[in-house]
């Protein structure tokens, strides 16, 4: 066996025995919590797309690796799960805040428990914020060097739940140095946190697409809501503190600009029509750079914080639940040939 292939089989053994981790924690997590067991339903595998119309993701962050802990489930599921948690009666509806807030709370908690069982391995991870995700398209489109796996699990009543590991393979790409020594406006310190790290986050974003791209992006107005945003499709990465939490950073946008911004990024023809595939690459480079950047103007404010891994996002419904305790703002930017785009900040309060 070669050293390559000794090496893609060492790294292979070392995701399925974190998935390991992973499964154990969410069959533990619904156990101890709901009193609902699960079962595995046959072996890893790639994940489900058809089986998925809600999630939840929560970056974990180590020194060396990057890992993205996911549960999905279809809307049966999501509903069972929702009625359990909230001790609803068994022919309730649950309302889609609740299945949000719900779904949010399974991967938070058991992100927890794995965290303890990889520090027992000697390794060490921050926890970022538990993003709803409704939808497939996250799971289908990953950018470059992003895999994931998965492992179905099957309760009784025949509900399934799928447990995904998402990490990132290679070297890191948190941005390159060029860019995160960058010199770029000051921020008004005098400005309330998220409000600061929002125009730090533009900021970022700014200077990304100017150097990257030779793309001028203007602020066009005051913050707003990011649940009033005009969005198809995005990408958000995460950016983890040391204690917890951090900042999720997004960056969203109509599909002719999502389609503009991917022409200009990978030089493609004017009329050329990018797949999906070309937008969750050119949307994930443009978030994951500008967090870079976003990361090295934290650290100089004395917050030190990881990158998480790129996720693709198509549908405003990935802005439009957030879990309890979080919020978000959102900043428009205008650019040449009428691209509009959004960048949108999450974080916890408390």
């Amino acid at each position: 066996m070669s050293t390559l292939t000794t090496g893609m089989h060492l790294d292979l053994m070392a995701r399925l025995d974190a998935l390991r981790d992973a499964v154990e924690s969410a069959q533990k997590t619904l156990s101890v919590q709901f009193g609902w067991e699960f079962a595995l339903a046959g072996m890893p595998t790639q994940p489900d797309p058809g089986n998925c119309d809600y999630g939840s993701t929560i970056a974990l962050t180590g020194s060396d690796t990057r890992y993205t802990y996911a549960v999905v489930c279809n809307e049966t599921a999501a509903k069972a799960f929702t009625r359990a948690f909230f001790a609803m009666e068994p022919g309730e509806e649950p309302d889609i805040a609740d299945v949000a807030d719900a779904i949010n709370e399974l991967p938070n908690v058991a992100a927890g428990v794995w965290k303890a069982r990889r520090e027992k391995r000697g390794e060490s991870y921050q926890l970022g914020l538990p993003i709803f995700m409704r939808g497939s398209s996250w799971l289908q489109y990953f950018s470059k060097g992003v895999n994931a796996i998965a492992q179905p699990l099957v309760d009784p009543e025949g509900h399934v739940l799928q447990v995904v590991l998402i990490w990132q393979n290679g070297e890191s790409t948190e941005g390159c140095t060029a860019m995160t020594t960058e010199t770029t406006l000051p921020v008004d310190t005098t400005l309330s946190l998220p409000i600061r790290v929002l125009q730090e986050a533009v900021d970022s974003t700014v200077a990304t697409c100017a150097i990257q791209m030779k793309l001028a992006l203007a602020v066009s107005d005051n913050p707003g809501d990011p649940r009033d945003a005009q969005v198809d499709f995005g990408s958000t990465i995460a950016l983890t503190a040391e204690h917890g939490g951090g900042w999720n950073l997004a960056v969203m946008a109509d599909h002719a600009s999502c389609n503009a911004l991917t022409r200009v990024l990978f030089a493609m023809e004017p009329d050329e029509e990018p797949e999906k595939e070309d937008l969750a690459d050119g949307l994930g480079e443009i978030v994951n750079v500008a967090a870079g950047v976003l990361k090295a103007k934290r650290l100089e404010a004395g917050q030190k914080v990881q990158l998480g891994l790129p996720l693709f996002m198509e549908g405003r419904g990935c802005i439009e639940f957030f879990a309890s305790g979080l919020q978000g703002i959102s900043q428009n930017l205008q650019g040449p040939d009428g691209i509009s785009v959004h960048v949108i900040l999450i974080w916890q309060e408390g």
